[in-house]
């Protein structure tokens, strides 16, 4: 008779031996991006990926050009960094490809999506399509930075600092508290919970990766508890019609959605309202600090931009010109830089059934065609192009000025030509936020500066990359201490 250890034994090794005889298998065609597989059955290169995705890509990058595959944890993943190609035959491609595919594999997890919602495609895309137009609607986006700026100016006139005099204080919680308030109150409403959600949803953006990554919940238990609080709370939020109705355009169409479809439930609202959330706060807000941090830091740029606000405000209605202030073009390229280096996004499409890439220029010999599968995925992470120092010299480091007219071949080297630069993804999924995130950076920036004088007091922060690599525009590793002294003027008079 088999003994029981040697049953066990046999459980162990055929399935085990069948990763194995897997594994050696696993290759590509000659028509096929270049293959790394990874040393280990069914994981691939998964540990090296999860260990360092930063240094590990742009290795692979540097030995095999623009676009090769790597298989992790049984799937093949195809990173491409030549934006020509993502934007003309990647990111337009709605027939071979499918963002919704693939957000699919996460957004219960990631989002709180329900299991009815995450399957209903059509449903999402009919959301997506209501958040693009009412995101690109000049009117009601005014609506939405009107609250954003009435809300932030009354935060910091009315706070503590209004009277401060050499305060020191950590910039960043600062900015992430002022603008994460007015933004989530332009948009959700003054009946939003606010402060119930608020340390909730901070401690999940900080076990992101763990999210993005698959984590099980027993290695993630803190941050599916701290999700599930913010879910609670919006879904009482979505069950008070009377709050719903104070809120912006954008979230009462939403709503409106949902409540005629058969995806009404309080779970359901909350969980794409989650969505909607991270979407709007974990990457505009972070990018707005460090605009005017690295403006902060930058004594030459500070002094010019604090020059400039005073020439934008018109006293008889004790406001800025907005519309001018967001043309002048060392404002508009200090944001530029600040995602160039900060941007930490990744866009990615499903690959629904066999396609080609043309790889190379068309008009050279040297170009050819690349098969990829079905079933597999395309990502474009943004820092493969733009910390290409052959396109940005001196990637690393943040240069105000680098997107003026009078540097390009300067700090950067055919950017238009090769579509380098790319921070709200493209195609039909590009960031439908792009326009209010650039607006909330300037509204903060303006703000701060004409209400107090900065001084830097230890330099900027670097920037935290390690498992945090494509989940969002990147955290400061520490506090980025500065006194504040308000100003007893706030801006000059026209002159």
């Amino acid at each position: 008779m088999v003994s029981s250890l040697e049953l066990i034994a046999t459980c162990i090794v055929i399935p085990f031996s069948f990763f194995i005889l897997q594994h050696i298998l696993l290759s590509a065609t000659k028509d096929e991006p270049p293959f790394v597989k990874g040393p280990f059955p069914f994981l691939g290169s998964a540990f090296a990926y999860l260990r360092d995705p930063q240094q590990f890509l742009h290795g692979l990058q540097k030995k095999y050009g623009p676009i090769f595959t790597v298989y992790i944890a049984g799937e093949r993943m195809t990173f491409l960094a030549d934006p020509k190609i993502g934007n003309r035959q990647v990111l337009n491609n709605r027939s071979s490809l499918s963002f919704l595919h693939f957000q699919q594999k996460y957004s219960q997890t990631f989002f709180g999506y329900t299991k009815s919602v995450a399957m209903d495609l059509d449903f999402q895309q009919k959301l997506i399509h209501q958040i693009n137009t009412v995101m690109s609607s000049k009117p009601l986006l005014a609506e939405i930075t009107q609250t954003i700026k009435t809300t932030y100016l009354g935060l910091i006139d009315n706070s503590r600092y209004a009277k401060c005099n050499g305060e020191v204080i950590d910039l960043y919680q600062f900015c992430r508290y002022n603008m994460y308030y007015s933004s989530a109150r332009a948009l959700f409403g003054p009946g939003f919970p606010f402060e119930e959600i608020y340390q909730p949803y901070l401690c999940f953006e900080d076990d992101l990766p763990k999210f993005a990554r698959g984590y099980p919940r027993f290695l993630n238990s803190k941050g599916y508890t701290e999700q599930q609080k913010v879910l609670d709370e919006l879904g009482s939020f979505v069950t008070d019609p009377s709050r719903i109705a104070q809120s912006s355009a954008l979230i009462r169409s939403l709503y409106d959605i949902c409540m005629a479809s058969t995806h009404k439930s309080p779970a359901d609202i909350a969980g794409f309202f989650f969505s909607v959330l991270l979407a709007s706060k974990s990457n505009s807000i972070p990018a707005a600090f460090w605009t005017l941090a690295n403006i902060v830091a930058d004594a030459g740029v500070k002094a010019e931009i604090e020059e400039i606000i005073p020439k934008y405000y018109i006293a008889e209605k004790d406001d800025f010109d907005w519309n001018e202030l967001q043309k002048v073009p060392l404002i508009t390229s200090c944001f530029k830089e600040t995602l160039r280096l900060y941007g930490n996004a990744v866009s990615t499409r499903q690959v629904m059934e066999d396609f080609t890439l043309r790889v190379g220029n068309p008009s050279d010999n040297n170009a050819k065609d690349m098969r990829l599968r079905a079933g597999s995925a395309v990502l474009m992470p943004m820092s493969m192009t733009h910390w290409n120092p052959d396109v940005y010299p001196t990637p690393m480091k943040w240069i105000g000025r680098r997107f003026m007219e009078e540097n390009q071949g300067v700090w950067v080297h055919g950017g238009d030509k090769l579509h380098a630069y790319t921070p709200w993804g493209g195609g039909a999924y590009i960031c439908p936020g792009r326009h209010l995130a650039f607006e909330e950076a300037v509204i903060q920036l303006v703000y701060v500066l004409s209400r107090f004088g900065i001084e830097p007091i230890k330099d900027i922060p670097s920037f935290v990359v390690d498992d945090r690599y494509g989940t969002g525009v990147f955290r400061p590793a520490k506090s980025y201490h500065v006194k504040f002294t308000a100003r007893t003027v706030v801006a000059a008079p026209p002159q």
